[in-house]
């Protein structure tokens, strides 16, 4: 695929990580896609969301993944980029970065399988999504597009497949095309969850690991890290034996969740998550194998989160495996990305 141009100041190569201001910090991150050597970031953000955020963080950013656009119910169509998303997109080329679209089979507070069932297994429902995305990025202004189709099962990997190159067949080599993959710390496991990742490859530029959910909210009697290093790792191996390690980007959590306690359980910011502990009087532990941070309050409340500290671990990571960069979910919930000079 061709390499799209970069400014100046995003062609900076990582070099120091972060420098930590008690449970912030700062990441030094820089451009690449697959024909270059450089380090790839994308910053995903909510089509709600304050595109301020965007500028806040576009020296430290590649790409800004936009969430985005749904396949409805019968996985015949997909929705019309919003009002809100087109605004991020032209946030985002204000400071020279691209804008990626997403498109996922999100629905009711959860992804749907029967959903992309319906899509998937159908050529003609194929089809209509393929040129209705290809028209977003042809005559919207979109320069990549991300396949977000989560909660798949083993069936549905022909028809990812298909997907895949259909999609590349219509946008064309030049537009970036990646795809979102849950994370399973075995080769079977990315097989029994609808992903055929060698067939993949050809059709995509980039597959980014959501090495995050390790736990959360669904289960209620287990806290635990929103993706400890041990399991992004095992993860990102386990996926390396069946694509380049340099087209994966891995995938971080800038965010926490808290369980048990008075409130319902939930997905909370970085910054929520401070001021919680803050609040409750109670000194949060850094746990260095997990990569993240912990607390648990005096009303029983337990409180896990993944901030820029955590992000240093995960670029260090990404490194050390050769992978081509990493994905940060999300802009409104993480530490500020700033660029260390």
């Amino acid at each position: 695929m061709i390499t799209r141009p970069r400014s100046a100041l995003l062609a900076v190569a990582l070099t120091a990580g972060l420098v930590l201001t008690g449970c912030t910090g700062t990441a030094n991150v820089a451009a690449n896609d697959r024909t270059t050597t450089d380090f790839d970031v994308t910053g995903f953000q909510p089509e709600g969301a304050d595109p301020m955020l965007i500028d806040t963080n576009a020296a430290a950013v590649d790409v800004v993944g936009v969430d985005g656009l749904l396949v409805n119910r019968t996985g015949t169509r997909v929705t019309a980029p919003s009002h809100e998303a087109r605004t991020q997109r032209d946030r985002a080329h204000a400071r020279g970065l691209a804008a990626q679209l997403l498109v996922s089979n999100y629905a009711d507070g959860d992804f749907s399988e029967p959903i992309a069932r319906r899509m998937l297994r159908s050529a003609a429902n194929r089809a209509h999504v393929v040129r209705s995305l290809a028209a977003d990025v042809q005559t919207g202004g979109w320069d990549s597009v991300m396949i977000d189709l989560e909660a798949l099962d083993a069936a549905d990997a022909p028809g990812l497949t298909a997907f895949a190159r259909e999609l590349r067949t219509a946008v064309g080599d030049d537009v970036r095309l990646d795809i979102a993959l849950s994370a399973s710390t075995t080769a079977a496991g990315y097989a029994r969850t609808g992903y055929d990742i060698r067939a993949l490859r050809a059709p995509l530029d980039h597959l980014t690991l959501m090495a995050y959910d390790e736990h959360g909210p669904w289960e209620p009697d287990a806290p635990g890290p929103v993706g400890s290093l041990p399991w992004a790792t095992k993860s990102a191996r386990a996926l390396a034996t069946l694509a380049p390690a340099d087209q994966i980007v891995l995938g971080v959590a800038g965010y926490g969740y808290h369980w048990q306690g008075p409130r319902p359980a939930g997905q909370l910011s970085d910054d929520q998550a401070r001021r919680r502990v803050r609040k409750a009087g109670t000194t949060p532990t850094w746990n260095a194998t997990a990569g993240e941070w912990t607390a648990t309050l005096p009303s029983g409340e337990v409180l896990w989160w993944s901030d820029a500290r955590s992000l240093r671990e995960r670029v260090a990571l990404a490194e050390r495996l050769g992978l081509t960069g990493v994905a940060v979910w999300s802009l409104d919930l993480s530490d500020t990305l700033d660029t260390v000079h």
